[in-house]
């Protein structure tokens, strides 16, 4: 089955982005070709592509289980395998600077609470301890996220890589992206 398989065609993908609610990005308009957010829904729609030729090719819908993988990513190519890793990488990226957002927001608060001068010693003490633990939070989530951004980093250059073999064609990295890098 997988030799009958098609590359998602550049007018669906360009379609597909046209089709993106960029505000769910906090965007107002679309972004530019290479940035972070183009190359997620890029991939996404890779995905939507594999599942579309799945069932063109005879995939049973009700073969599928919540507690095994899609039966589609068997026909998965290697640029759509780069582009699964891809949106993986994003979702860990997005989950640790989540995380580190929300450390910030209660480090900020608990040392308020250890600064406050209406309060006894003890009470001052308590929060300053849990402070230094949000802060040791903190540092794991800063590691996990620049983790998270170099593995990312390493999935879009593998997947513009592997694209470039399927259609010739490909935006080079926005400077956003290689300016994160460094």
């Amino acid at each position: 089955m997988i030799s009958l398989r098609r590359a998602a065609p550049a007018e669906f993908l360009r379609r597909r982005r046209l089709a993106v609610g960029w505000g769910a990005w906090r965007l107002e308009a679309p972004p530019g070709e290479g940035s972070r957010a183009w190359l997620v829904e890029t991939c996404r729609a890779e995905l939507e592509w594999v599942e579309a030729e799945w069932r063109r090719l005879g995939g049973d819908p009700f073969a599928v289980s919540r507690h095994r993988p899609h039966p589609s990513e068997a026909l998965r190519l290697p640029h759509e395998q780069a582009a699964a890793r891809l949106v993986n990488c994003h979702l860990h990226v997005d989950a640790a600077g989540w995380g580190l957002r929300e450390a910030c927001r209660r480090l900020r608060a608990q040392r308020r609470a250890a600064g406050d001068g209406t309060q006894d010693a003890a009470y001052r003490d308590g929060w300053a301890r849990i402070a230094a633990e949000t802060e040791k939070d903190l540092a794991g989530h800063r590691a996990r996220r620049g983790l998270a951004w170099r593995a990312f980093l390493e999935a879009a250059a593998r997947y513009r890589h592997l694209r470039i073999a399927v259609d010739g064609i490909f935006p080079a990295p926005q400077d956003d992206l290689a300016r994160r890098a460094a």
